[in-house]
C-alpha cells in the first residue's frame, strides 16, 4: 500500500482535491468534461459549514485522494436537515494511486469521523456500473437501498449502513 496519511482537510485543500475529483472522472469515463455548473458547485461543498473534507496525503505531501461527508438533507439534496444521516458526497483517488487501499482508508476515516460528529447512519449515490466503487462500499457494509435514478447521463444507485 501507498504511503499515506489521512488527514481533515482545510481551505489549501480545496483545489487539490477537485484536481483528484477531475482526473478520477477522467480516468474512468474517458469522454467525460465537467458542466460549468458542477465546477463551480465542487468548492461550495466543500466548504459548506456542515461538511468536513478528509484528504489522504501521499508521501511528499501530494493529495492523492479526497472523501467529503455533510447533514444529509431530505428531498436528495432540497429539503430539510434529516437528524442523525451523513451525506457522503464524494470519494476520489488519483487515478495512478487506485488498488492500493486508499480509497477503503478514506472511507473508514470518513465513517468514524461521522460517529464522533453524532452520526448514527450514513448515506451515498455511486454509479451503477462503477464495479470499483460498489465493491468499496459494500465491503464497508454499505447497502443498496434500492433508489436509484439518472444524473448527469449516469444512472446512480443508493445506498446506505448504520454506523
Amino acid at each position: 500500500m501507498t504511503d499515506v496519511v489521512i488527514r481533515r482537510g482545510g481551505p489549501p485543500d480545496v483545489e487539490p482535491a477537485i484536481a483528484v475529483w477531475r482526473s478520477a472522472n477522467t480516468a474512468r469515463r474517458s469522454d467525460w468534461q465537467p458542466g460549468p455548473e458542477q465546477e463551480a458547485r465542487m468548492p461550495g461543498q466543500m466548504r459548506k459549514p456542515d461538511a468536513f473534507l478528509l484528504v489522504a496525503e501521499a508521501a511528499g505531501e501530494e493529495i492523492a485522494g479526497m472523501a467529503l461527508g455533510m447533514q444529509a438533507l431530505a428531498d436528495d439534496g432540497r429539503g430539510p436537515p434529516l437528524p442523525g444521516l451523513c451525506h457522503i458526497s464524494m470519494v476520489f483517488v488519483a487515478p495512478d494511486l487506485w488498488g492500493r487501499g486508499i480509497g477503503g482508508r478514506l472511507v473508514d476515516a470518513l465513517i468514524t469521523e461521522a460517529r464522533r460528529r453524532g452520526y448514527a447512519r450514513a448515506q451515498l449515490w455511486t454509479q451503477r456500473d462503477n464495479t470499483g466503487a460498489r465493491r468499496l462500499y459494500e465491503g464497508r457494509g454499505f447497502r443498496r437501498s434500492g433508489r436509484e435514478k439518472d444524473e448527469l447521463d449516469e444512472r446512480i444507485v443508493h445506498y446506505e449502513r448504520r454506523l
